[in-house]
């Protein structure tokens, strides 16, 4: 049905009688008479060519064709009344503070916090750098993405994404090495370290014997994938911090050779009783471009 000539106030009405089962109670509902619940079922049926409701001893009962109307309705109306209260100049104003790890916020994050400042421009956010395995996170934090658990106190934890790391590198060195590089070819390149000690992990895993070649150290991993999107060597990163420069054609993966991220990224933030519609509007954005 084109949207432009759906009934509303007829499917008001009936949803008001598919919930109570009962004229009169569904017109208490909506502050009119029973005669004119009944008046807008009737027209609605005829309009949409089904029978909604069987109507037997005087007891009111869903067809099937009105169980399946009636979902679809009840689902359309809580959309719309969960879009009114997005509304609310209230909640979608003030401070949002987020807070997220160095690596995070260069490779990943920073691209989002700031579209979902553009869609929601009456938010400030205001972001705060934190550790990766920092356990307390400051009170004043409404929402924090963290590499490693911390510590849930009141706040509620739960797991944002454990991605595995792959050796990575520019498309253009890739060209050079070879698309169908070995284990042993790819590590008599130029590795590039994190300060994480994760290629060691990765060469005792896929048995590899590291002879005599370059090595650079950084302290943390955004530095390393900065590096290795500029040409210098290959890194060892995960799939979630790499994303956005492998869509951008600035990062590859070597080879499917995975190795498990020794922790995972968890979201902390306030339960979902206490949850400001700010901080719930965040993380539904964040979750969204994780799955994009």
């Amino acid at each position: 049905m084109d949207r432009r000539k759906l009934p509303l106030s007829a499917l008001r009405a009936f949803e008001a009688a598919a919930q109570t089962l009962h004229l009169g109670k569904a017109g208490e509902q909506l502050g009119v008479t029973h005669g004119a619940i009944s008046h807008q079922i009737r027209a609605l049926e005829e309009q949409l060519g089904v029978v909604l409701f069987s109507r037997a001893n005087n007891r009111m009962a869903l067809t099937a064709a009105g169980i399946s109307l009636y979902d679809s309705v009840r689902d359309g109306f809580d959309l719309i009344a969960d879009g009114a209260r997005h509304l609310s100049r209230d909640k979608m104003s003030g401070t949002l503070h987020i807070a997220c790890t160095q690596t995070m916020a260069t490779c990943w994050a920073t691209k989002h916090i700031c579209e979902f400042s553009e869609h929601y421009p009456n938010i400030t956010i205001q972001v705060s750098v934190i550790d990766a395995m920092q356990t307390q996170i400051p009170k004043d934090i409404d929402i924090a993405l963290c590499y490693g658990k911390p510590q849930e106190d009141e706040r509620q934890v739960s797991m944002l994404v454990s991605p595995p790391l792959f050796p990575v590198c520019s498309p253009t060195l890739l060209n050079k090495i070879g698309h169908n590089i070995s284990v042993q070819r790819l590590v008599e390149h130029t590795l590039i370290h994190e300060g994480h000690g994760q290629w060691p992990r990765w060469l005792e895993q896929y048995n590899a014997r590291r002879t005599p070649a370059n090595n650079i150290y950084f302290s943390n991993t955004s530095q390393a994938i900065a590096a290795a999107s500029q040409g210098y060597g290959i890194a060892l990163a995960n799939s979630f911090e790499t994303l956005e420069f492998i869509k951008n054609g600035q990062l590859v993966q070597c080879m499917n050779k995975p190795l498990d991220e020794p922790h995972n990224y968890y979201i902390l933030r306030q339960p979902d009783a206490y949850l400001p519609l700010k901080v719930r509007l965040f993380e539904e954005w964040i979750m969204r471009a994780l799955h994009s």
